[in-house]
């Protein structure tokens, strides 16, 4: 108790001190009188400079890839004062919305598939922002959540410009490719994301790190990859389909050897796909060619070079010996 304040509005000299709340209230109306500033000492010490760095007044920062947002309160075990704390665990648990549920499961497997596919935290968050939306909108009812799941992480890569396919993520997270497309259209028709357009120069330089593509082929496939983007030839193509096409075409530009199979084991794609993207490339070009300049450059730039040639007759002669051998 403190009688030294007197209440300003109804003259009371009783008043009540609240340490945790760091005010002085008045005990017959209320009011607040005064507040008590908070010490500024710490309440541990350090004795070293190490742990005198470490300690620190603030947890964890919130996040959203978590159950509770990083605000964990746990209930502890046994009894105090007559109280059965097991008891009230299992009552916290059944009294727990059925969405809350659905995040316990799905947090922990967000967290496998960062580890699985390297995601950036950025990504995570906003997977997990999506997946919180779609739950709070009962999109997630009749549908599993993995896939919800795996489609937020798809929706997340697209709209932060990961490149990643839905094969791996499907791969990563045990989910049919069918799945994840089906709830990716839902989500895309219920949030209307901005998502911007697939940056092509990403996808060759992702497939080029995987084949081991020296710095100077990749930076011809970029080159010729942003004639073709200009041309408006690349429109209506899936997008590591023809940066396969392209890094092929700078591959043999440059001398390496580099096979349809390797490339397109790397973008996840069928040699086939490489082979008809680059007749259809071709083919494009050469009627495109007539009538434009820089088509005409873009073709013998990629088509006709000497290098190439040079390349393909060695490859022929090749072949020749062996089949004489």
């Amino acid at each position: 108790m403190q009688a030294s304040v007197v209440c300003y509005a109804c003259k009371n000299e009783v008043v009540v001190t609240d340490h945790e709340c760091g005010e002085v209230i008045c005990s017959r109306c209320g009011i607040v009188i005064d507040r008590i500033e908070s010490p500024a000492v710490q309440e541990w010490r350090a004795f070293s400079v190490d742990e005198f760095y470490r300690k620190s007044r603030t947890g964890a920062p919130t996040s959203l890839a978590r159950y509770n947002k990083g605000l964990l309160t746990s209930i502890g075990n046994g009894k105090v004062n007559g109280l059965n704390f097991n008891r009230i665990r299992v009552w916290d648990f059944r009294i727990q919305a059925a969405s809350d549920r659905s995040l316990k499961q799905a947090l922990p497997e967000l967290e496998h598939l960062k580890e699985s596919l390297g995601l950036p935290d950025a990504i995570v968050e906003k997977c997990a922002y999506f997946y919180r939306k779609a739950s709070r909108l009962g999109l997630i009812k009749g549908r599993t959540v993995s896939s919800i799941l795996a489609a937020s992480v798809y929706l997340a890569c697209r709209e932060l410009e990961n490149p990643r396919t839905l094969n791996e993520i499907a791969a990563a997270g045990n989910v049919s490719r069918k799945k994840i497309s089906r709830g990716y259209r839902l989500l895309v028709r219920m949030f209307d994301p901005k998502i911007p357009t697939v940056d092509h120069a990403r996808c060759i330089t992702r497939i080029a790190n995987k084949v081991g593509v020296s710095e100077k082929t990749k930076r011809v496939a970029v080159r010729i990859m942003r004639e073709i983007v200009a041309m408006q030839i690349s429109a209506g193509k899936a997008p590591m389909g023809i940066a396969a096409t392209v890094l092929y075409i700078a591959c043999m530009q440059a001398g390496e050897v580099k096979t349809q199979k390797e490339l397109s084991i790397a973008a996840g794609v069928t040699e086939v796909t490489i082979r008809n993207r680059y007749c259809e490339l071709k083919k494009y070009l050469q009627d495109f060619a007539k009538s434009s300049s820089l088509a005409m450059a873009v073709f013998v730039f990629a088509f006709q070079s000497p290098v190439l040639i040079h390349s393909a007759a060695r490859c022929a002669t090749y072949a020749t010996t062996v089949l004489i051998h």
